[in-house]
């Protein structure tokens, strides 16, 4: 796993066969300087330039370049990344990981029913998970509701995010396809801390997408400040998860660290309703 710690940003211009003028620009990205970023940048530049054809389509939610995310937090083993907490580009916060398998299973159908009783829905996929964790007592497996679904982390699983056996446990557990695609492409699993901004009532708009960082200005970095005081304002009162189960072994060493750090955050033992 490797987030980027420093982003920067190029740009050029080019006349193409039809004599207009087409512009390009492209970010490039570093682990050690923004220096370096701008030469990435400045390739990706020439590069896109070198073929001026108009660009068709975006790139999908999760592009195959490295994720262009503020680092708040990171925790180091043996000089590697191992725990990145990110800000996603709504706004939220991202625990980042390669050391424990998490799951992003969505429920459609919920239909944003979030609190107790569960819906049918979830306590079928609960069972599931259930019967596939009694088939495998040498993981250990921890179940939460989500406002759209289930989140599963499964620890004893090694190198998950890269191995043959951590995408098969994926696609078992019935995780999204594009997180899945996710998992594959920047060798890490991704599970949000805070609530999504439109699910809480005195957000509103704008979002923090109006503003991304890196920021461009000084007025969208005091922007996104005042964007992040009403945000961690509104997101009192609510959790991001609820426990349902646990089974096998319980998680141990660094693990067991990832998994403190995200029940602490999402709130998981409080009784709040989840956004």
């Amino acid at each position: 796993m490797r987030v980027p710690r420093f982003w920067a940003t190029a740009g050029g211009s080019v006349r193409g066969a039809d004599g207009r003028r087409h512009f390009r620009d492209a970010w490039g990205w570093s682990m050690s300087s923004v220096a370096e970023a701008l030469e990435i940048a400045q390739r990706r530049v020439q590069a896109l330039l070198a073929d001026p054809r108009p660009i068709r389509g975006p790139g999908g939610y999760y592009p195959r370049v490295p994720l262009r995310e503020m680092i708040l937090d990171e925790v180091l083993l043996d000089g590697e990344q191992a725990l990145v907490i990110t800000r996603n580009r709504y706004g939220a916060e991202i625990l980042n990981t390669d050391r424990v398998l998490i799951a992003d299973v969505d429920l459609p159908e919920l239909a944003d029913v979030a609190e107790p009783p569960e819906p049918l829905a979830v306590l079928e996929r609960l069972g599931a998970v259930a019967d596939w964790a009694g088939a495998r007592p040498e993981l250990g497996v921890i179940v939460y509701r989500t406002a759209s679904g289930l989140r599963v982390f499964v620890t004893g699983v090694a190198e998950p995010a890269t191995s043959s056996e951590g995408q098969r446990i994926l696609a078992e557990l019935g995780a999204d396809p594009l997180y899945r695609e996710l998992c594959r492409t920047h060798g890490t699993f991704r599970a949000r801390l805070t609530p999504k901004p439109w699910r809480l009532p005195r957000m509103g708009l704008p979002g923090y997408a109006w503003y991304r960082w890196p920021h461009a200005s000084r007025w969208a970095q005091r922007e996104y400040r005042r964007w992040l005081e009403r945000y961690e304002a509104a997101t009192n009162g609510y959790a991001v998860c609820r426990l349902l189960a646990s089974h096998g072994p319980p998680p141990s060493g660094f693990e067991a660290r990832i998994i403190e750090r995200h029940d602490d955050r999402t709130g998981v033992l409080s009784a709040l309703p989840l956004a």
